[in-house]
């Protein structure tokens, strides 16, 4: 039998014999830590990237409800605003115009008003106010819907049909803009 003597090496954590790190070890090390850098730029524009393209895609959608909403509203505007209004401001017209006097009056009571309507209002309204500083007028320049109210210097205009057209204006302008057929906008 041969036998022959194994000398063993001693490994022991005592720290004092750390290897050293040889200049391929480290170029490859510093190589992998910038790859490992650019894979994280990388992926960081690509989230920044889809994180933009969903923003776009619900701007777009919002766009798209906005727009379909305004189309089925529509006719239902234009209703409100051709019939109701109209019809409404006719009806409250006495009733406005008296509060409006009122108003006027409750400010200077002493001097007397004179107060100018459309002629075939005129009979309507006498019976409306009892005040005996007030006194109506007929003026053919006037229409349904329009007053001046006047007491020395200061005269007061009263014109529902303006009013009316504003509002109709205002309505109708809620209509969907213009669309531009490009690239889904």
């Amino acid at each position: 039998m041969n036998t022959s003597r194994i000398d063993l090496e001693r490994f022991e954590g005592d720290g004092a014999n750390l290897p050293i790190e040889s200049p391929d070890y480290r170029r490859g090390k510093a190589d992998g830590l910038i790859l490992a850098e650019t894979l994280s730029s990388a992926k960081i524009a690509q989230s920044i990237s889809e994180v933009s393209s969903a923003l776009n895609d619900m701007a777009f959608g919002y766009e798209e409800a906005r727009h379909h909403i305004l189309e089925q509203i529509q006719p239902l505007v234009r209703q409100i605003s051709d019939k109701v209004l109209p019809d409404i401001a006719k009806v409250v017209f006495g009733a406005h115009l008296s509060e409006v006097i009122n108003f006027e009056l409750q400010k200077s009571v002493s001097m007397p008003v004179q107060i100018a309507v459309a002629p075939g209002v005129l009979p309507a309204l006498e019976d409306l106010i009892d005040h005996d500083h007030c006194v109506f007028v007929s003026d053919p320049n006037l229409i349904d819907g329009q007053a001046i109210i006047q007491q020395r210097d200061v005269e007061v205009i009263l014109d529902l049909p303006s009013l009316i057209l504003a509002l109709q204006t205002a309505l109708n302008g809620l209509e969907s803009p213009k669309r531009r057929i490009r690239n889904g906008q």
